[in-house]
């Protein structure tokens, strides 16, 4: 039997939550990371960053991320002002 993959896990909201978990991943850790993704967040309105992907509110939820970075003094690339990007 066949297995198929999961319409999930492959779809395109899934791989939106990822590539914001790989930049979360070494600021804070992959346990944190996850938890940062499931727990409600006041800059989404409460909803955790995974109902706002799924709600279409990527931008939201990188602002989100970008808050974290700054938090973290993270002022480099993917997070420099648009004009100063090399």
């Amino acid at each position: 039997m066949d297995a198929k993959p999961d319409p999930i896990s492959t779809s395109p909201k899934a791989m939106q939550a990822y590539q914001l978990m790989k930049i979360l991943d070494p600021l804070v850790g992959v346990a944190e990371a996850a938890f940062f993704m499931q727990r409600s967040n006041d800059l989404l309105g409460g909803v955790t960053p995974v109902t706002a992907i799924k709600e279409g509110r990527i931008d939201e939820v990188t602002r989100a991320v970008q808050a974290v970075a700054c938090e973290k003094g993270v002022f480099a690339e993917p997070w420099l002002p648009p004009k100063t990007r090399r």
